[in-house]
């Protein structure tokens, strides 16, 4: 891994400017790049999820965020990212003008209303989106069920984009309206929200590795549940499916000493398709 490391950011201006200008650490540049890779390698960014790492600008002093500019993220390099107004969503830099991806009022509008969350993953895992086009109310909402899956809380709201702006939209967030009234089911409490028919939004008050950690068991959690509910209709609903309590997922808590264990382990399974090199 110390290989790709050594990348020089003279090599790369944009990330020259990320780093001298905007005072971007390189390793937060890295592991965003490297978040982007494992996502994809797990199947939970398709070629049209996101990634954003919250970071205040030292040439502007603005509250602002970094992310890939409109990219896949299994092919996410260092060039690819840019930095963008928490404000706006618009470039903070000058000399780089590239859009982000086409849902980035959601990134900004959960920031802004969250001054704690430190990362944003928007995704459209398949099984995610299946609990998404379930009522709120319905007795199989999607809930904990395994210990790794208590990190994306024991509520999980869906958000349903109808209530907002009728029933001729096409499900994006590509509005700043509508990014806010999204951010609004962030409450205090709130790490993911599910988006009816389209996916979930996921963010961590830890970081970007916390992040990738809540994403990759925030699916398992739903694949193993919706397994276990098909398993017990089999059954003619006999065995119910026990689903962690509100103080099993508190007392699980944010895994965070898990993510220390499995980020190189992760890094690894990425072989030579880091984007670092």
């Amino acid at each position: 891994m110390q290989s790709h490391l050594q990348v020089q950011a003279s090599d790369i201006p944009s990330l020259a400017r990320l780093q001298t200008v905007h005072g971007v650490p390189r390793e937060v540049i890295y592991d965003l790049v490297l978040a982007n890779r494992i996502l994809a390698h797990y199947s939970v960014l398709d070629t049209f999820g996101h990634i954003s790492v919250r970071h205040k600008s030292t040439n502007t002093n603005e509250d602002c965020y970094i992310q890939a500019a409109y990219r896949a993220p299994a092919s996410v390099e260092l060039k690819d990212i840019a930095i963008f107004r928490i404000s706006d969503s618009e470039s903070a830099d000058e000399h780089d003008q590239r859009k982000g991806p086409l849902e980035k009022h959601l990134h900004a509008a959960i920031f802004r209303a969250r001054p704690d969350i430190q990362a944003i993953l928007h995704c459209h895992a398949p099984s995610l989106v299946t609990f998404s086009i379930l009522p709120q109310t319905s007795p199989a909402r999607l809930r904990p069920v395994v210990h790794v899956g208590a990190s994306t809380g024991a509520s999980v709201p869906i958000y349903e984009i109808r209530e907002h702006n009728g029933d001729g939209t096409d499900l994006l967030i590509k509005t700043p309206g509508l990014g806010d009234d999204l951010a609004k089911k962030f409450e205090a409490d709130v790490r993911m929200v599910l988006m009816r028919g389209h996916g979930a939004t996921i963010a961590s008050v830890q970081g970007v590795k916390d992040l990738v950690h809540k994403g990759i068991y925030a699916v398992l959690n739903a694949t193993i549940y919706k397994d276990a509910i098909l398993l017990s209709g089999a059954m003619g609903g006999e065995v119910p499916v026990r689903t962690l309590s509100k103080e099993e997922v508190e007392a699980c808590g944010d895994h965070v000493t898990a993510v220390q264990r499995s980020w190189p382990a992760w890094i690894e399974e990425l072989g030579e398709e880091t984007g670092l090199n």
